[in-house]
């Protein structure tokens, strides 16, 4: 379904490929699991990729900030601790509102006019 990661350059085309997936309504610990069948010693960037694109999509329709932390949170309640699992979470939505914060303020383009306005 995926194609295999060839190298960190190739991340963003994966990271799409990822979106897409999940997007088509691909049940993500399956995705997650081709992933790590595709890159045996990765299985943590997958679960990761995974879990930080299904937050993007998730913030993307207008959740709550709360319900999406919860959400990942809940996926990895019987593998890691009740702690280790919200700091996990805390993590992932902390990336993905810094790739949020990066691409607003890289898709405005500044004009002379906007720049030169006085208060």
């Amino acid at each position: 379904m995926l194609k295999t990661m060839r190298n960190s350059a190739s991340l963003i085309d994966e990271s799409a490929r990822v979106l897409a997936a999940l997007r088509a309504g691909i049940d993500p610990a399956k995705l997650t699991r081709e992933l790590a069948a595709q890159h045996p010693g990765g299985a943590g960037f997958t679960r990761r990729l995974v879990d930080t694109a299904s937050a993007r999509l998730w913030l993307a329709d207008g959740l709550p900030v709360t319900d999406v932390l919860t959400m990942v949170e809940v996926r990895y309640r019987f593998e890691l601790s009740l702690a280790n699992a919200r700091a996990y979470a805390v993590e992932i939505l902390s990336s993905v509102q810094s790739q949020i914060d990066d691409d607003s303020t890289h898709s405005i383009p500044t004009s002379k006019e906007t720049r030169y306005a006085a208060a």
